[in-house]
């Protein structure tokens, strides 16, 4: 296998809690995240910010098309849309790479989100449920989801952007 086709590796550094949203249970948290498919491409990524509420953790902006944390000031808020667009475009270079074999797993869509997500509740030492939005190419329309700890999915209700 080569480097490009190898799964993407995430590790999570230094979550930190930032703040309490108002008007609900909702925590912002920032951590440094690194991303890989083999030890000679790492790519560091520098305060990215996470959600947690409600029984879920989520990369904050996520449940968004565009993936725009709305909140954020707008230098943050474009450093963590373009941390999102690079995830995206991992999902999509692994389905270009793997072909329609990459169908089989459920998770093609936000392998790389759910990745990275999985690896700041590692951090954390967490049991809380993931939460991915992707664009479905079949329907043509945006989806946010809970992946449960235990691997099941279920639709989700937009959070994270008040």
């Amino acid at each position: 296998m080569t480097d490009d086709a190898a799964p993407l590796v995430a590790e999570v550094n230094l979550p930190r809690f930032i703040a309490k949203f108002p008007r609900c249970d909702e925590e912002l948290w920032v951590a440094d995240v690194e991303v890989s498919r083999s030890e000679s491409s790492i790519q560091r990524f520098e305060a990215i910010f996470f959600v947690e509420g409600s029984g879920l953790v989520s990369i904050f902006g996520i449940d968004s098309p565009d993936g725009y944390p709305h909140g954020l000031a707008s230098d943050l808020a474009l450093e963590q849309q373009a941390f999102i667009a690079f995830l995206r475009a991992e999902n999509a270079r692994m389905e270009r790479l793997l072909g329609p074999v990459v169908r089989i797993f459920s998770s093609h869509l936000y392998y790389s989100e759910l990745t990275v997500t999985k690896a700041y509740l590692s951090a954390r030492g967490s049991s809380l449920d993931s939460g991915v939005g992707y664009h479905d190419p079949e329907t043509g329309t945006y989806v946010t989801h809970v992946v449960e700890e235990e691997h099941s999915e279920r639709e989700c209700s937009t959070h994270a952007s008040k």
